[in-house]
């Protein structure tokens, strides 16, 4: 199930004198399983991109497709857009409204017609696949979890209606260690052991740096750079623009200006620490 923006120019605040451009004639395609990694400064459009995906904005002109039909062609395109793509905002902890946890995920599933007989397991299911146990769980208030179970609730409730893509902004924000690298293990699961389609906007590239298949930078409402992760972490636009890489990089492209040959692009702490013990034998 393919997502393409089409010519996609959007501006908000259009008319007055605090116009800004969000998008501006912007093409983006990801296919069924990818990953896709968003980066750019402040205001570049990462979050407006997203927003894009399942329709909680319109274009100002272009198209968004999914599965080659337009999202805004009808209602029940729109929502069908919306069931089909999740999106975690960032701090979604704040946007918990349920009771309980089984409240919160559940919502999804009846807004969205299923049989009453259906909910409790599919709220089960997507609470397991969130890393949440349903017993545990359950019956407690959201609002009395900790920042990284909240997130995990907010994730729940996207995948209690079984998304195709799941759009992140910065998810991992605000959280401690434990609790980004809960997050990562799920998403990574979800995206290698189901097939679901991940994009996830970060200013901590590190994190999935290993993870993601293709990094796409923004710049003022446009693309000023897509590839291969590991190939584009290199390229010194990252620096122009004022964007952190992985350690493991900075020290690779160090070694190899001091004429070390450094196999393959090492990004994590790991990879780079195999390298320089290679080097020194």
């Amino acid at each position: 199930m393919p997502i393409e923006l089409k010519n996609i120019s959007y501006t908000y605040s259009k008319g007055t004198p605090f116009s800004k451009r969000g998008l501006g004639d912007f093409n983006f395609r990801v296919d069924d399983g990818e990953w896709i990694a968003v980066m750019g400064p402040t205001g570049s459009g990462k979050s407006t991109l997203l927003q894009h995906l399942n329709g909680l904005l319109k274009p100002d002109r272009g198209e968004v497709l999914l599965n080659g039909a337009n999202i805004h062609s009808s209602a029940s395109a729109l929502r069908e857009a919306r069931r089909k793509v999740g999106f975690v905002f960032q701090y979604p902890e704040h946007q918990l409204f349920g009771g309980t946890v089984f409240e919160e995920v559940a919502y999804g599933p009846e807004n969205f017609g299923y049989a009453a007989s259906d909910v409790e397991e599919t709220v089960k299911t997507a609470m397991e696949a969130a890393g949440l146990d349903f017993i545990t769980y359950k019956d407690r208030s959201p609002h009395e979890l900790s920042g990284g179970e909240k997130r995990r609730v907010a994730l729940a409730g996207v995948l209690a209606v079984n998304p195709q893509v799941i759009a992140l902004d910065e998810p991992t924000a605000g959280l401690d260690p434990a609790g980004q690298k809960m997050l990562l293990q799920t998403i990574n699961e979800l995206n290698k052991a189901h097939g679901i389609t991940v994009i996830w906007v970060t200013h901590e590239i590190s994190e999935i740096a290993a993870l993601a298949d293709r990094l796409l930078v923004l710049n003022q409402g446009r693309t000023v750079l897509e590839g291969s992760v590991r190939e584009k972490l290199e390229h010194p636009l990252l620096n122009e623009l004022g964007l952190d890489v992985p350690v493991a990089v900075t020290v690779a492209r160090g070694l190899r200006k001091n004429g070390r040959l450094v196999d393959g692009r090492p990004v994590t702490v790991e990879e780079i620490k195999r390298e320089i013990l290679r080097l020194v034998r």
